[in-house]
Formats: C-alpha cells, sequence, structure tokens
C-alpha cells in the first residue's frame, strides 16, 4: 500500500509540474505600448525623435521607439490628429483617439540613420544571398528598442492611416539581439500586406488598416537587448502616412521552480501522513 501511495504521489507531482509550467508561461502581458498622446516637436532634431513608451512592463522602463526618415523635415512637426481608438486585446485597457505619428513624405531617401555612429549595417534577408550591407534609408522608419528579460513569444501590430493617392501596401521587420551583430528579416516578414478600409465614409481621402498581429522571431526570447526596426513602407504615390497604437505584447518566460517547490513539499507531507 506504501509503494501504491508513493507511485501515486509521484505521478500527481509530474503532472502538477507540467501543469505549472504551461501555467505560468501562457499569460501574456503588454511589454510596451505607444499610442502618442502628447505633442511633440521635431524642430530640434528634424531627423528623427524618441518616444519612450506610455505603457513599459520592461524590467529597465526602457522601451523606446525612435521615429526616423533621411531627409530632414519628412517627419510633421507636431503629429497627425489622431482616426481610431484602440482596446487591448491583453490589457482590456482602452485608447482614445489622440495624436498619430505622422511621416510627411514615405520616399525620402537619405542615409542619416545610425546606431552606435554607425549607417551603414549586416543584413541577412533570407533570400540566400547572406549578410550584405543595407543602411535601412529607403523610406520612413521606426527604431524601437526594449529589454525582453522575461518575456517570449513577442508579437506586435498597429494602425496605419493614410489617404488612397499614397497608401501603404506593405512594410517589412527586422530584428536583432545584444546590441550588435548582423540585422535579421525573417522570410514571412518581407512585404507585410495592409489592407485598408474607410475609418469616416463620409470622408474617403482618409483610410486606415490594422497591420495584424504579427509574430516576431523566437530569437527575441528573454532577451535583454532588443531591437526591432520595422520599414519599407511601399506605397504608390509619394505622400504622407500616420502611424498610432503601436503595442508589443508577449508571454511570460515559465518561472515553475517555486510551483515545483510548493508541489514536492505538499507531496512529501502526504507521504509522511500515509506512512
Amino acid at each position: 500500500m506504501k509503494c501504491t501511495h508513493q507511485f501515486v504521489a509521484l505521478l500527481l507531482l509530474s503532472l502538477a509540474t507540467i501543469c505549472c509550467a504551461s501555467r505560468v508561461g501562457s499569460a501574456r502581458e503588454v511589454v510596451a505600448f505607444w499610442g502618442f498622446a502628447d505633442d511633440y516637436n521635431f524642430d530640434t532634431n528634424p531627423n528623427y525623435q524618441d518616444f519612450a513608451a506610455d505603457v513599459d512592463g520592461t524590467v529597465l522602463s526602457d522601451a523606446n521607439l525612435q521615429a526616423f526618415l533621411g531627409v530632414a523635415d519628412a517627419l510633421d512637426d507636431n503629429g497627425g490628429n489622431g482616426f481610431v481608438p484602440y482596446t487591448s486585446p491583453t490589457s482590456a485597457i482602452f485608447y482614445d483617439v489622440t495624436k498619430t505619428l505622422k511621416f510627411d513624405d514615405l520616399k525620402g531617401g537619405g542615409d542619416d540613420f545610425a546606431i552606435a555612429g554607425s549607417s551603414t549595417f549586416d543584413v541577412d534577408k533570407n533570400d540566400g544571398n547572406g549578410p550584405q550591407p543595407d543602411n535601412f534609408s529607403n523610406d520612413a522608419l521606426m527604431y524601437i528598442t526594449l529589454d525582453g528579460t522575461g518575456y517570449q513569444d513577442f508579437e506586435i501590430r498597429f494602425d496605419v492611416e493614410g489617404t488612397p493617392a499614397s497608401l501603404p501596401t506593405s512594410f517589412d521587420i527586422f530584428y536583432r539581439t545584444g546590441g550588435a551583430g548582423t540585422w535579421s528579416r525573417e522570410p514571412a516578414q518581407n512585404n507585410i500586406g495592409l489592407s485598408f478600409v474607410d475609418y469616416t465614409p463620409a470622408d474617403p481621402e482618409n483610410q486606415y488598416a490594422d497591420s495584424g498581429v504579427i509574430s516576431l522571431s523566437s530569437l527575441l526570447n528573454n532577451a535583454s537587448k532588443v531591437e526591432i526596426i520595422i520599414n519599407d513602407f511601399a506605397e504608390a504615390g509619394n505622400g504622407e502616412m500616420e502611424i498610432d497604437n503601436v503595442e508589443i505584447t508577449a508571454a511570460v518566460v515559465p518561472e515553475p521552480a517555486s510551483w515545483v517547490a510548493l508541489v514536492i513539499g505538499v507531496v512529501l507531507l502526504l507521504l509522511r501522513s500515509r506512512s
């Protein structure tokens, strides 16, 4: 009878360990959110502006989005006036219509984008050509940095507004970790499509698209230095674009050790009481 109790207890321990590990790792959180709620001014630096996250769940509270375009004054000085509200399905927080990040010229070009003093990078587009030099200077660009410690299975989404003459139809996402080395682009994140709809039918000159939820590379999991570039907004014209409600979510990295210790303690007590 004692052996039977021990077997049952060990079986329960194994099942509890698997359950706890799955439970701890399944919770998703908002890692960072940018709603561009406040006025901003690019006069001090017409090439780019840094935006600290409006919601920051990182360990260091260091999530930052840098809006960049290589041609001076191609970013709107004070941003757009907002167009759609957003309710996060992860946090259930409602974000009302406020400001937007507004690019005045999608195809400005330029090569002023720089990280640590360098404006040319090795980029592996996973197209069979291996790493190649690139300066990411073809059009509007968002550069996101954050501490990914404690998170895995990152996802990103945002809203885009534009006019029919110059609606961007797709974009790319690049990433790297560690703050140095080669940038990479997953094959599925080349020319990610956008589908626009009227958000105010009475004003057909304004349309918007939800980027959809985009799963990022597993190489970002639990990385202390995550860097993401969103760019290559392909479009028919040469006009403006507004970005809003940029949200990054992730699952909490499983930390089953404390749960396992608790379960082991309970099992040992059961075994002792039945011996």
